[in-house]
């Protein structure tokens, strides 16, 4: 059997009726090593994504060729083989296809908990570079247990899919649910979508949240705005994607693929001349006719000085290159472009929208960002 069939096989086998929660019997079903260390590293996905497929991926290869210590995951290894190129090959492309949001750009053997020479042996091991020790050492245990014959490798595979199954049933309630409440917004101001995103700006981890909330903006002056006319809007991309361009977190492009406009988002860092000095380096030789940088920070600049400086600088860089440089607040910029919108709803919903698929396919807006969001439009809907 090829190794794509082996993964599809299980998860048919796990996932029998789509859209129902799978009942789990995990005492009976696989045994107390494999229920504590998945259950772990299933809690702590958002951050160690690449743990659980590069797991997957040497399950794989052990099902593949039951005599290989699929420890020893590089071929520079007395004994190993090349793990990345089977989870590229194949493991990548599969959660692409079941799982998407924990799935890796290209491969789970990138990152440095994963391709360092290091052998995943209970010792060695203890040498990756995972701060969470409880899941490096379920992640260890479970390649122990597999070596050392205490449980197997098709065992550990459908709980994995069976915890990530539920994951993203549950995940998917919470969405729909957004979206419904969405619906029934009772928005009449300016003033009170601003409040609304601040709010959702100011949770932990939310710097994804105003890139979100601009790009939405911009879907919507692509509709209205001349100076778009004939431009192209690049999807956002993930912030450690590999294939990033590399301009800005949002890039509009010339339909010669040539850069047009950027726009740099800042989440409580203030601005100060470095960053600008940053923008200009990036715009050498290149097409940017104007480059937006913002920020969440209630202090917009360092200083008065540096705000001063940053003035004088910009209009000389424009003087010198034609580049034009816009720093701003987010607040500020949100509040000037939704006076082009007009519909506060259609912006609103549109951003739920984007929330959700950025969610679905990615780990940077998590299901409590989803959640917290839900609320605010619970506070602002008809009843």
């Amino acid at each position: 059997m090829i190794p794509e069939e082996i993964l599809e096989n299980l998860y048919e086998i796990v996932v029998k009726e789509k859209g129902i929660e799978l009942v789990l019997d995990p005492e009976v079903e696989y045994g107390e090593t494999i229920i504590q260390n998945i259950d772990t590293l299933i809690q702590n996905i958002d951050k160690n994504k690449s743990l659980v497929s590069a797991l997957v991926t040497s399950l794989l290869k052990k099902i593949i060729e039951p005599s290989q210590d699929i420890r020893l995951h590089r071929m520079d290894f007395t004994g190993g083989y090349s793990a990345r190129s089977l989870d590229t090959a194949v493991t990548a492309p599969f959660f692409k296809k079941y799982f998407p949001k924990y799935a890796n750009k290209e491969s789970a053997f990138l990152t440095l908990a994963t391709r360092e020479k290091i052998e995943w042996s209970k010792t060695d091991g203890q040498n990756l570079k995972i701060r969470n020790a409880a899941v490096k050492n379920s992640f260890l245990n479970i390649l122990d247990g597999i070596e050392q014959h205490t449980i197997e490798s098709e065992d550990v595979l459908c709980y994995i899919f069976k915890r990530l199954h539920n994951l993203s049933l549950q995940q998917h309630l919470i969405f729909d649910s957004t979206i419904e409440t969405a619906e029934f917004l009772d928005i009449l101001n300016i003033d009170t979508v601003l409040a609304m995103l601040e709010t959702h700006f100011s949770i932990k981890l939310s710097s994804r949240l105003p890139v979100i909330a601009i790009y939405t903006i911009y879907q919507q002056l692509f509709e209205q705005i001349k100076r778009y006319d004939g431009k192209i809007l690049c999807p956002l991309n993930v912030h450690t994607s590999s294939d990033k361009h590399g301009y800005g977190d949002i890039e509009i492009w010339n339909t010669n693929d040539t850069p047009f406009e950027m726009v740099e988002i800042k989440h409580n860092i203030s601005i100060d001349r470095n960053l600008i000095f940053d923008l200009v380096k990036k715009s050498e030789h290149t097409s940017i006719e104007r480059y937006y940088i913002l920020t969440t920070a209630k202090d917009n600049f360092t200083s008065i000085e540096e705000a001063e400086f940053i003035k004088q600088f910009i209009k000389k860089i424009k003087r010198d290159s034609d580049l034009e440089i816009i720093p701003n607040g987010i607040q500020g910029s949100l509040k000037y472009y939704l006076r082009f919108i007009g519909d506060y709803k259609q912006f609103l919903q549109k951003y739920t929208e984007n929330l959700i698929a950025d969610a679905e396919n990615s780990t940077e807006v998590q299901e409590m960002h989803i959640a917290v969001w839900e609320q605010i439009l619970q506070e602002h809907s008809l009843t």
